[in-house]
Formats: C-alpha cells, structure tokens, sequence
C-alpha cells in the first residue's frame, strides 16, 4: 500500500509543479526556446571560427582571468576570458566567451600566452586555438 500512496503523493506533487510554471504547453514552449537559443549560439560561434580561419590573423592571447559561465556544449563548458590580445604588436584587452575542449583547461589558465585567430578590423572577435 505505501508505494501507490508514494506514486500518488508524486503525482499529485507532478501536477502542482506543472501548474505553477504555467502548464505544460508553457513548460514545453520555455524549453524549445532555450534550445533554440543554444543552437543559435552553437551556430554563431561556428560561423565566427569559420570566417576567422580564412579571414582572420594570428595573434597571442595572453589569459588574464577565466570564469566558467555553467553552460556547457557537448558535455565543453563555456569559459568567459579576460585576455591579452597581441596581433602585430598592437595590444588590447578584451572579455571573451567561448566553449573549450576540458583537453585544452590546462594551457588556458592565468598567465598562458595562447595562439588565436583575431578579426583584423576588431579584436574583440577572436577564437582561442585557432592560431
């Protein structure tokens, strides 16, 4: 008798949680959205590692602090960087935010100098390890 007093206690808790985030068409609306917004991201990103092989230049990325965001892409998370960024021996600094292989954590901390491939008209566009 306590586990279907348990499975009825759980549902009853099921259909107090889905009527407080609006319902379940809400809770399925919310979840495609975000889903999209990380496949836009995902896309945006490739697009930007795609330009920046043909059309960017190599620069040196020197890390000044990381920070993971809690998002994470195919189990990679995503660090927001403040970087050193060399092209040329013209330096700027900027804030950047990229998904990185948990292979490459290691060489990304405090103090590593990195190559990247750096946008020639704004440093601020970069992507670590391409360089």
């Amino acid at each position: 008798m306590g586990m279907f007093k348990d499975m009825r206690d759980l549902h009853k808790v099921g259909k107090e949680e889905t009527k407080k985030r609006g319902g379940m068409f809400k809770m399925t609306k919310d979840g495609l959205a975000q889903a999209n917004q990380a496949v836009q991201q995902v896309q945006s990103a490739n697009a930007l590692a795609e330009r920046l092989v043909n059309d960017g230049v190599d620069g040196q990325a020197t890390v000044k602090s990381l920070v993971a965001t809690g998002k994470t892409v195919n189990m990679q998370p995503e660090l927001t960087f403040q970087l050193s960024v060399d092209v040329n021996g013209q330096a700027s600094d900027v804030t950047h935010t990229q998904v990185v292989s948990p292979a490459m954590l290691g060489s990304l901390q405090p103090g590593a100098v990195v190559p990247c491939k750096v946008d020639p008209n704004d440093h601020s566009q970069l992507m670590i390890g391409l360089g």
